[in-house]
């Protein structure tokens, strides 16, 4: 690799985790001169060199973004920041929030921040340390959820294969506030990566960039956790896409190096009976699986860029509710009609949920807060601040749920009936905790740390003592312990890197719990689990082969798989058109008027089935982008979701030619070209 390719970054992922205003601002309260990690959000210390980012209120009058990142300035917009006496570069300023780099001559220990500008000035503190965790930028910004890591060759983000034309792949991962005086350790899925390169990216200030080579053991791992230990800090978590090799995947026309569009994410059972949910990610729908029959009976679409991540079924398994992590929403499905019957708004990226008795809790993994809302009426009755991070959630019947706070490395008990966080436990800085579940009937909750060691790392916790008892449940070292499923007193682990589930057998009748390890080989990409108790069987997502693999419990042997990328009719092609042919999807079958002339207002009458819960209408072009010279107002749909109208202003500026007209709803949105959906627009 050329000294070139080794420093090379892409601008615009710069500008998209360092310079664009508001980045993450919905994970923090604004306060005046809260100092945090630009990457990481994290609000402890800060390392000498660092990129920061300080939220406030009425910081400065203007807002001004950096021209030359390499060299920013001390002064921007009229506003200036000191860091411990030092002047500050910085990258953006604004009312709200500043970016900026402290200063490498800034004195250890607690560091006074001043700002000055137009508005005057405003005054805070923040620890400045050596020994701070560094902090790992996402595309999202807040560092959470995909990971600011690009081919280290081409800059190309999106999933990667191991192999690049039968070469390995090399990969540069975005950070900041990372003490590079020993070797960085990269850890993905808890498998360490070679580090081919650490140090400064030449392009940015205060950016540092490390090139890693993947392990061929990754291949097919699919989206797995990513973080970083640098002088014995460890980063915050981010996540990646490892496809499987050429020929190995789900699809037999899968490229090297490309995205997929069905990518299957969580699966739960629908109790009482022999079937099961399963989310994919990427296509935007839930399948339904027939566990006896081994095969897919229905597809259930959810509106587009869902990026479902999470289900969890009511006890009388009449309701299902779906986290959509893209949309900051939890789906409800109606099981009966096999539809989304609503939506609930909570916060962003939603990751996890669980269901106490009458009370829903979503674990907003980018907002650093979780939601509740009741099974009944739907209404959220809280909003509730959590740790940094939160990922995993587990609830009793007494109305609590403990959530994991993985970049805290804590665990945050809730009380559903207040609204409020109890206590919080400490699992140590180094612990990034994901999956957790409850052993009922015993104080004793099983945690998962799926990326910090490649021996799966998981904690027996004493939720009233407080005691902790560590197990590697992986002997083979090929991976961090992911997804739990409690079946009594045994723990059911997968290793999703490794592609085994590690079946735990505790023995809870001592002071500290003891346990025996067994193993059962499943493949790569196992990223979920659950139990069909009617079956006695464990449910195991393969992510890589889009396969659920059935492990007969207790005998805990492969009894077989169900091919879950597919469609109940079998067509199972590498595109979208299982979410755009699922049975609830809205439906149009006639538009009247279906012509009309530019520059002038219609009422429009639209015909068909599922137009219930309308979000949107819009008249697309054939390239399916909405046409902005039309537009609607006054939707108005019947409660049979088979007729809907609207008033339609056609402006001056419209083209001639034709439109689809296309229906969004909480079930999706109705297919283009369809030739029943047509409207032309005339002189």
């Amino acid at each position: 690799m050329s000294k070139l390719q080794k420093y090379f970054v892409n601008p615009a992922l710069f500008a998209a985790v360092c310079l664009i205003p508001g980045i993450g601002i919905h994970a923090l309260q604004a306060q005046t001169t809260t100092v945090v990690n630009a990457a990481s959000f994290t609000p402890s210390a800060v390392a000498p060199g660092s990129i920061v980012t300080i939220f406030g209120s009425k910081l400065t009058t203007v807002t001004a973004a950096v021209t030359d990142p390499a060299h920013p300035p001390t002064t921007l917009g009229g506003t200036g920041v000191q860091i411990g006496g030092a002047a500050a570069g910085l990258f953006f300023v604004s009312p709200g929030q500043i970016n900026a780099v402290v200063p490498a001559t800034a004195a250890l220990g607690n560091a006074a921040v001043l700002i000055t500008s137009p508005s005057g000035t405003v005054s805070g503190t923040v620890t400045v340390s050596a020994t701070a965790a560094p902090g790992l930028f996402s595309l999202v910004g807040g560092g959470i959820h995909s990971g600011a890591i690009i081919d280290a060759l081409t800059g190309r983000v999106g999933a990667f294969s191991v192999t690049t034309q039968s070469k390995t792949t090399f990969l540069s991962l975005y950070l900041t506030g990372a003490n590079f005086t020993a070797p960085p350790v990269v850890l993905i899925g808890g498998v360490a990566a070679t580090v081919t390169f650490a140090g400064a990216s030449p392009c940015c200030a205060g950016l540092q960039q490390i090139n890693v080579s993947l392990p061929a053991s990754l291949a097919g791992a699919g989206r797995v956790p990513v973080v970083v230990q640098a002088a014995g800090q460890a980063s915050n978590v981010v996540e990646i896409v490892l496809l499987p090799n050429k020929g190995e995947g789900a699809f037999s026309d899968e490229k090297e190096n490309e995205d997929r569009h069905r990518e299957l994410s969580v699966i739960a059972s629908i109790p009482g009976t022999s079937l099961a949910l399963v989310a994919d990610e990427n296509d935007d729908v839930i399948r339904q699986l027939d566990v006896v029959a081994r095969k897919v009976v229905a597809t259930i679409a959810l509106p587009d860029k869902a990026e479902p991540s999470a289900i969890a079924v009511n006890a009388s398994g009449t309701l299902a509710f779906v986290a959509e992590r893209g949309l900051g929403r939890v789906a409800v499905i109606d099981l009966v009609t096999r539809s989304v019957a609503r939506e609930i708004t909570v916060g962003a990226g939603p990751v996890a949920l669980a269901i106490s008795g009458n009370k829903v809790l979503a674990v907003n993994g980018d907002a650093n807060s979780v939601t509740i809302f009741d099974m009944t009426s739907f209404a959220v009755t809280a909003t509730v601040p959590v740790g940094s991070g939160p990922r995993g959630a587990a609830a009793d019947a007494a109305g609590h749920a403990w959530v994991t706070n993985q970049n805290d490395g804590t665990v945050s008990l809730v009380d559903l009936n207040l609204g409020t966080v109890v206590t919080t436990t400490d699992l140590g800085p180094t612990m990034r905790p994901a999956a957790i579940q409850l052993i009922s009937g015993t104080p004793f909750a099983v945690i998962a740390d799926p990326v910090t060691s490649s021996d799966g790392k998981v904690l027996v916790v004493n939720l009233v003592s407080g005691g902790v008892t560590s197990f590697s449940v992986n002997a083979l070292k090929n991976g961090g312990a992911g997804d739990i499923v409690l079946v009594g007193t045994t723990a059911y682990i997968a290793t999703q890197t490794g592609g085994v589930v590690s079946v735990l057998n505790l023995s809870l009748t001592g002071v500290v719990p003891t346990g025996s390890v067994t193993t059962v080989k499943t493949g790569p990409g196992l990223r979920s689990l659950a139990f069909d108790a009617k079956d006695s069987l464990l449910l195991g997502v393969n992510e890589s082969g889009g396969m659920v693999v059935l492990i007969s419990v207790p005998s805990n042997t492969v009894q077989g798989t169900i091919r879950a990328v597919v469609s109940e009719s079998g067509e199972d092609s590498n595109d979208h058109s299982d979410h755009d042919n699922a049975g609830n999807m809205p439906k149009v079958t006639s538009v009247t008027p279906a012509v009309a002339r530019r520059n002038s207002t219609i009422n429009l009458v639209v015909v068909g089935t599922g137009l219930r819960g309308v979000t949107n209408l819009v008249f697309a072009l054939p390239s399916g982008v909405a046409d902005s010279a039309i537009t609607v107002t006054n939707v108005d749909a019947a409660t049979n979701g088979k007729q809907l109208t609207a008033t339609v202003n056609i402006g001056a500026a419209a083209a001639t030619g034709v439109r689809t007209v296309r229906i969004g709803t909480m079930n999706g949105t109705s297919s283009m070209g369809m030739s029943s959906a047509v409207f032309t627009v005339i002189p």
